[in-house]
């Protein structure tokens, strides 16, 4: 099931605002929302087995997500934010910090910030989940995947990290081949490992 959340574009100016200071809670209750209807619609959908990814913002929300949710089994967040103000300093992409929040300075806006980060919600994270970062990712720094990842086995929690030498953000679409088809085969190891199968 794909989403298009508030935030996104294609609705309008003030859709597309929807998630100012508000990047999580609102924008994963649209995903929440959407996969509970789409359960509800479809009877082929089995609701004890879901898995959750997303890559760059869809990757943020995956931390999250899982961070206030243990409906999924396993999930896979990919080059993804988990830490705001890190994101102001290392991301290429650091305008989107003052674009949707505000300056950490700024009276406010830090505890914003931090409500908003997936890492303020680690100790909350149950389900299984990799982690992937091309290690040369100018858009939003492998600073934030190892950050997440070293909380996660210091809190003795089921997570794996995927590093790729010599790729960006855009591994998934124009990294080497290789390590493309690399991705996809360990996306479904680590998901088919959570699957119960029927006996």
């Amino acid at each position: 099931m794909y989403g298009n959340p508030r935030g996104s574009g294609g609705y309008g100016k003030a859709f597309q605002k929807g998630n100012f200071q508000n990047w999580g809670d609102g924008p994963a209750s649209d995903v929440l929302s959407a996969l509970d209807e789409a359960g509800k619609t479809y009877d082929w959908i089995d609701e004890d087995q879901l898995f959750l990814t997303g890559g760059s913002y869809a990757g943020y929300l995956t931390a999250w997500i899982v961070g206030h949710d243990h409906r999924f089994k396993a999930a896979f967040a990919q080059r993804g934010v988990y830490e705001l103000t890190f994101f102001l300093g290392e991301g290429n992409a650091w305008r989107l910090v003052p674009n949707h929040f505000g300056y950490p300075w700024e009276e406010g806006v830090k505890e914003i910030m931090d409500y908003n980060s997936p890492q303020t919600y680690v100790q909350n994270i149950q389900t299984p989940l990799l982690i992937k970062h091309g290690d040369v990712d100018l858009r939003t720094g492998v600073r934030q995947s190892e950050l997440l990842y070293k909380s996660l086995k210091i809190l003795g929690k089921p997570v794996e990290y995927v590093r790729y030498p010599d790729e960006g953000h855009e591994l998934s679409r124009s990294g080497d081949i290789t390590r493309r088809m690399d991705r996809i085969g360990r996306i479904i190891e680590f998901f088919e490992r959570y699957v119960q199968h029927p006996n």
